[in-house]
């Protein structure tokens, strides 16, 4: 699959509104071709340079095959819809609040993509919800928000379950490197292995 992977050049969809700089091309097809292989990607950039637009792109690509969602700061939520509606006009942009949760959930359609905080998301009754939907993509938008795996947030990520897993972030290290450790415990469980062995391969030895 690897090698597959190599050979497809993923095309814009047509049904996205932006011209995208050549780097947000690079990095859609990068984002496609670690969709296509099966595995999670971390896309760290900084602030301003189209973080948003290149996942609309990779998630219009997706949508057609079941609802998305997007996991981010309250202040950022309303962000996610209206650039949603303005380069991603397909998208059904959904604000997950309220009392219609259950009705939202249940009638979910392709092309649905569904917008939650973080703040709901830690909520005993909202992650249970969320965690029974197996969603064509997740995203979580500024993600260093899962970055302590004891928190009720960072569980309650860990149990959504997506055919492709994308972390969208400025910083993915904040403070120390076991941060970058649960961050792909989301995208690619196991691939950094366990917290203890990460810890004496790299963060001892880097942090010294």
């Amino acid at each position: 699959k690897l090698r597959e992977v190599e050979q497809i050049e993923p095309e814009l969809p047509s049904t996205l509104q932006a011209e995208l700089r050549d780097y947000q091309v690079d990095g859609f097809r990068w984002l496609a071709r670690l969709a296509h292989w099966g595995v999670g990607a971390c896309l760290a950039d900084d602030m301003g340079l189209g973080k948003t637009l290149q996942s609309l792109a990779v998630i219009l690509t997706r949508a057609a095959k079941g609802a998305t969602l997007i996991i981010a700061p309250t202040s950022v939520c309303m962000n996610w819809v209206s650039e949603a509606e303005k380069f991603a006009p397909t998208l059904n942009p959904i604000q997950f609040g309220g009392g219609n949760r259950d009705r939202i959930l249940a009638g979910l359609q392709p092309l649905d993509l569904v917008v939650c905080s973080y703040g709901l998301l830690q909520q005993d009754d909202v992650g249970e919800m969320l965690a029974k939907i197996e969603w064509q993509t997740i995203v979580l938008d500024e993600a260093q928000s899962i970055k302590n795996f004891a928190t009720k947030r960072s569980q309650a990520a860990m149990n959504l379950q997506g055919g492709f897993k994308l972390i969208v972030t400025g910083t993915p290290i904040e403070n120390h490197l076991g941060e970058l450790w649960n961050l792909f415990r989301f995208i690619n469980p196991g691939l950094l292995g366990s917290l203890d062995s990460f810890n004496q391969r790299f963060t001892n030895s880097i942090e010294r």
